[in-house]
């Protein structure tokens, strides 16, 4: 386990959400309702940053293509919109295991 430094609690707690670049990863770290989270950032159809949080279901979602992942597996739960004659491969996205270490939030990479 190597655990790094990412943000305060008290700013994760107050954003609810922050992507944050970590080694030559790019990580979602979201706090809901004390629970953490990590998954990584940027999505597998288009690799555009997920931004679009839903706390009641523990997903995120792509502004581009609007495909689905669950936080807590990575599973891709609704497929990006896309052209009738592309692909439609599910694919998930690695999760991490996060922890809050004396006020700072850590991910194990």
């Amino acid at each position: 386990m190597v655990w790094k430094r990412t943000i305060s609690s008290k700013a994760l707690e107050k954003a609810k959400f922050a992507a944050i670049k970590v080694e030559d990863k790019v990580i979602l770290i979201a706090n809901i309702k004390g629970s953490l989270y990590g998954i990584d950032a940027v999505c597998s159809h288009a690799r555009c940053i997920l931004n679009q949080l839903d706390e009641e279901n523990l997903t995120v979602k792509c502004p581009c293509h609007h495909a689905v992942f669950d936080l807590k597996t990575g599973a891709m739960l609704e497929p990006p919109y896309v052209a009738p004659n592309s692909p439609k491969e599910k694919m998930g996205l690695k999760t991490y295991q996060v922890r809050d270490n004396n006020g700072w939030i850590e991910v194990d990479v």
